[in-house]
């Protein structure tokens, strides 16, 4: 019997490759798919997700109109004081620090931000943006924007749980 070690069949290898990749692919957690329940109290909320760095530069920026029921959660890799910026963002917000317990650690509100003018350089506008930042005063893991007013609709508090995955959050963000 001979057998030829010089040739290896492409398609073989290609197969191979693509297996490999699938598995890898796999080894991670998964992010869930959106949108993500939220509870605090008796209200649920359907909320965005921004689990990587481009998700969360990107945030709500760009959106005009956020219902009532709906909402965004930032999750990062570790707890730390958090700052948000208003940038490209049309609707006054509401934004809740949240600790790696699911506890509220710090509460704000955020006003719009005019577009950058025509005549405003980058930096300028950056430095107008952070003037008006909201920061937390304590570490957070997640932080959680909604329409503006519904802290004060629900009655939420510093030190008041939310409920919503916080563990499966914690394993994919970025």
């Amino acid at each position: 019997m001979i057998t030829n070690t010089g040739k290896r069949n492409p398609l073989g290898i290609i197969f191979t490759l693509v297996c490999l990749i699938g598995l890898l692919s796999s080894c991670g957690p998964a992010i869930p798919q959106e949108p993500v329940p939220l509870k605090i109290g008796e209200r649920t909320f359907s909320m965005r997700l921004a689990c990587d760095p481009a998700s969360r530069e990107r945030g709500l920026g760009g959106v005009r109109n956020l219902p009532e029921n709906e909402g965004m959660i930032f999750a990062f890799p570790q707890r730390s004081v958090r700052s948000f910026w208003m940038k490209d963002c049309f609707i006054d917000l509401d934004i809740v620090f949240v600790d790696d317990r699911s506890r509220v650690v710090d509460l704000g509100q955020m006003k719009a931000e005019s577009a950058r003018g025509t005549d405003e350089s980058q930096a300028a506008y950056e430095i107008r943006l952070q003037a008006g930042a909201a920061r937390s005063r304590n570490p957070a893991r997640f932080v959680l924007e909604f329409a503006a007013g519904t802290i004060d609709a629900i009655g939420l508090s510093i030190g008041d749980r939310v409920e919503f995955d916080a563990e499966t959050l914690k394993s994919v963000a970025k």
